[in-house]
């Protein structure tokens, strides 16, 4: 009588115990689980922002193309949208992000045959660079780091040695691990700003044609103490329009590496939103907010 008592008392205890061991193991589910259920939300903004900007002159053999959704990278919340054509040839691609509330927004863009992470680039520049055999060879391992538009980089493992390369040119990085890129990038993943949300509405395009553009290197602006362009967005456009010079000017990664790219044209949207078109593999669309906040991120004449 006295066990089965004592059973009976344990029995409050031992269901408030199990009752405690289930919530805790909800409660670490549900953190484990994604905030969105919608796993087709990145194809879903792909596929908006493709199709609004096959309407615009420049992108019209995006109407032919496909998205191609890639995740962006480790601790980005977007995904790479790389553009592919009816015989698989690279169109352009466009970053997107899908919001918590089921916008899309559009982060960069660009028009080529040289997306952003490009692997057939980024084989050849190592096949060149000696660093594997041939660009058909696989003896390496390619990892995709996004923290802002200039600073994308390939980290490449091979058999001795690690090296980085700029994800839109290929170009070999002063980076040696991942813990300096960070320190050297030295910014918070980057994220658009409404106005890159599909519900926006191109309002105007102006691209140059290749007889137009010119050598960013012509004229060395930024070390011959030329005063920096004031890129407020009308002077902008009216410098585009006239065909004149301007280059932005960058050190993302601190003073280990410079970009100086020639600007080739802009597109404005019905928000107020301006992308400037950058000459780099390609045409390269780049908020111009975000370019002011690059580091050094100036424009010259």
């Amino acid at each position: 009588m006295r066990n089965a008592n004592r059973s009976a008392a344990g029995r409050p205890l031992f269901l408030l115990l199990l009752l405690s061991f289930l919530s805790v193991l909800a409660s670490a589910r549900s953190a484990a689980a994604p905030v969105s259920a919608d796993t087709n939300a990145p194809a879903r903004c792909a596929a908006a922002i493709v199709s609004q900007l096959s309407g615009q002159p420049g992108f019209t053999a995006w109407k032919t193309g496909s998205p191609r959704i890639e995740a962006l990278g480790p601790g980005t919340h977007g995904w790479l949208a790389t553009v592919v054509g009816p015989k698989g040839m690279p169109l352009g691609y466009a970053v997107v992000y899908a919001a918590e509330d089921g916008s899309c927004r559009l982060g960069e863009y660009g028009l080529g045959p040289k997306p952003l992470f490009d692997t057939t680039t980024l084989r050849l520049a190592l096949a060149a660079g000696s660093y594997i055999p041939a660009a058909s060879s696989n003896a390496f391992r390619a990892v995709k780091h996004y923290i802002h538009p200039l600073a994308a980089a390939w980290e490449v493992r091979l058999e001795k040695e690690t090296i980085w390369l700029d994800a839109k040119s290929a170009e070999l990085l002063p980076i040696s691990n991942e813990v300096q890129w960070l320190s050297a990038a030295a910014n918070e993943p980057y994220l658009p700003a409404d106005a890159g949300a599909v519900a926006d509405k191109p309002r105007e395009i102006r691209l140059l044609t290749s007889a137009e553009t010119f050598d960013p290197y012509e004229r060395l602006s930024w070390l011959l103490g030329d005063k920096p362009f004031a890129p407020q967005q009308d002077r902008l456009i009216a410098r585009v329009k006239a065909k004149d010079r301007l280059v932005y000017v960058a050190e993302p990664l601190g003073d280990k590496m410079l970009y100086a790219l020639s600007v080739v044209g802009y597109q404005r949207w019905q928000s107020g939103r301006l992308d400037v078109a950058l000459d780099m593999n390609g045409q390269r669309f780049i908020p111009l907010d975000s370019l002011t906040k690059i580091n050094k991120g100036l424009f010259y004449r």
